[in-house]
């Protein structure tokens, strides 16, 4: 007799290259702090081409995922690449695994940069699929005042692609995500991280330890306050980002450039 699978609150999905790689840093952290057990790992051939990977830093990153289960949190937290083809299939396999799970939600994290300030304060804006999932994010903070339908004649983005395929299975589901300053790019948003960590750590009673967070929002923060202290085109650009107001392309990419060498090493 098969064995049945052990039940499981939610899964999460994190798409790798997200901007920050806010939603793979955060899935990273809890799980380090629980026992993952893998469930699968997504077949390369099937769904990506291997025709000009990616390189970093002189390493090839190859496309592919991993779904695992945290029997901590009680979650299924996957990380993978956006499939090239077949994506229905791709998708249609996480969620019925997460089915087979009993999950109740399912949650695609995401991230996009803009010309806004790190000194800004982070908000939670999330895409649901019902009502009810709408409801259940009252006095959360979250901002769910969006509609998940794609505009005529644009591709389909992959998580309002993973939103409707819950909803014909019956489950609630959410885009949710986060504007991060478009400077951290390279270095990643630890105050982001933070508020996403304390809103699932909040949801799905997770014991997580963010002591270490904690700590990287003040040293991020702490950091370029120095180097504001001793770079005034800098410490100008800032100040126009604080005040609501536009940088041209040349400060935009000596910002971006000069915030990733200060986190370089980091």
């Amino acid at each position: 007799m098969e064995a049945k699978n052990p039940q499981a609150k939610c899964l999460i999905i994190a798409w790798q290259g997200e901007f920050g790689l806010l939603s793979e840093r955060v899935l990273a952290e809890i799980e380090k702090q629980d026992t993952p057990v893998t469930v699968f790992e997504v077949e390369i051939e099937k769904y990506f081409s291997l025709n000009g990977v990616a390189v970093k830093d002189d390493l090839t990153h190859f496309p592919g995922g991993e779904l695992k289960y945290l029997p901590g949190g009680q979650l299924l937290v996957f990380r993978g690449s956006i499939p090239e083809f077949n994506q229905y299939e791709y998708l249609d396999r996480l969620v019925n695994t997460a089915l087979s799970y009993q999950v109740n939600e399912i949650i695609c994290l995401g991230s996009v940069g803009a010309m806004i300030s790190h000194t800004a304060p982070r908000r939670l804006m999330a895409v649901v699929n019902s009502d009810i999932h709408k409801y259940s994010l009252e006095n959360t903070g979250v901002e769910c005042n969006m509609n998940f339908d794609t505009p005529p004649n644009q591709k389909v983005d992959i998580n309002s692609f993973v939103i409707w395929l819950a909803g014909k299975y019956g489950i609630n589901a959410m885009s949710l995500w986060q504007v991060l300053p478009f400077y951290l790019q390279n270095s990643g948003d630890a105050a982001a991280e933070l508020l996403l960590l304390e809103f699932l750590g909040d949801r799905f009673a997770l014991k997580l330890n963010l002591a270490e967070t904690e700590q990287k929002v003040k040293y991020q923060s702490g950091k370029i306050s120095t180097l504001c202290q001793t770079d005034t085109q800098i410490a100008s650009g800032l100040k126009m980002l604080e005040g609501g107001l536009s940088l041209d392309a040349a400060s935009r990419n000596q910002l971006l450039d000069q915030i990733s060498r200060l986190f370089e090493d980091c």
